[in-house]
């Protein structure tokens, strides 16, 4: 039986953690590398309601994109909510892994949202050297978020519907909607620290999941069309990507990894 400390090695290997931005945290959070894995839900967020799931169908490991926790834990208390869950992962017997920002520069991470959208990659959007968000990246890590040539004849309004068809959301969209669209950057979750990029890039439209409003405005000025699907959806495709990835583990057989169900937080009214 595989054991959590070579699920760890598998990953690590496939989406190395050293990948991961300074600030996050990834790999174990909680749990015993020793322990034997009986099953792995893969989820996006950590949450309560996941814990549950994991729970029922016996699964040992929880796998997600994002931590459970960036800031150091003062407490691991019971209670409702977030803080809580390394809490009740510990006490549920459930180890808690996480591959944020390394799943987004890894190949298989970055080209997710592109394969669900059905838009061909021509390059990598994040760049490196002066000017670029990260100028100090190492030249042997990804880089991430992708530069995707549109369908014939798009415009911001076509590109908008696509991707609301797609991913199964409405979103929300920064400019003139008969503009026509070339170039689509797609930087999933947060797509603040590649809006620089885009633009250096000559993107048309950046889709991301979500930007503040005076970082959506200054793109838009600087003719960059946004189309913002929400932080989730855009990243729940980066999650099936971990998803395949922690199947291949040595060890392990298919049906004892299950891919969390979506579950949006959050309505439109």
């Amino acid at each position: 039986m595989t054991t959590l400390a070579e699920l760890l090695t598998h990953l690590d290997g496939n989406l190395p953690f050293a990948w991961a931005e300074p600030w996050d945290r990834v790999g174990l959070l909680a749990g015993d590398p020793t322990d034997p894995v009986t099953g792995v839900l893969v989820s996006l967020d950590p949450t309560q309601s996941a814990l549950t799931r994991a729970a029922e169908q016996g699964a040992s490991v929880l796998v997600t994109h994002h931590p459970a926790f960036l800031d150091p834990l003062e407490a691991v208390v019971a209670g409702p909510g977030t803080r809580a869950v390394a809490y009740r992962a510990t006490r549920l017997g459930i180890a808690l892994v996480a591959c944020h920002t390394n799943l987004d520069r890894s190949p298989e991470g970055a080209d997710a949202l592109p394969a669900a959208l059905g838009l061909p990659i021509v390059g990598s959007l994040e760049r490196r050297g002066p000017g670029a968000s990260r100028p100090d990246l190492p030249a042997d890590t990804p880089l991430a978020g992708r530069l995707c040539d549109a369908p014939a004849s798009s415009t911001v309004a076509s590109l908008a519907a696509l991707v609301s068809d797609r991913l199964g959301v409405r979103t929300r969209v920064w400019g003139d909607a008969e503009r026509a669209v070339n170039l689509v950057a797609l930087a999933p979750g947060s797509g603040r620290s590649l809006v620089a990029d885009a633009i250096a890039a000559g993107a048309d439209a950046l889709v991301t999941g979500e930007l503040r409003y005076h970082e959506a405005s200054e793109a838009l000025q600087a003719g960059l069309a946004v189309i913002e699907a929400g932080h989730d959806a855009t990243e729940w495709p980066l999650t099936r990507a971990l998803a395949t990835i922690v199947s291949r583990t040595p060890g392990m057989h298919a049906h004892e990894v299950v891919l969390d169900r979506i579950d949006y937080p959050w309505w439109i009214a």
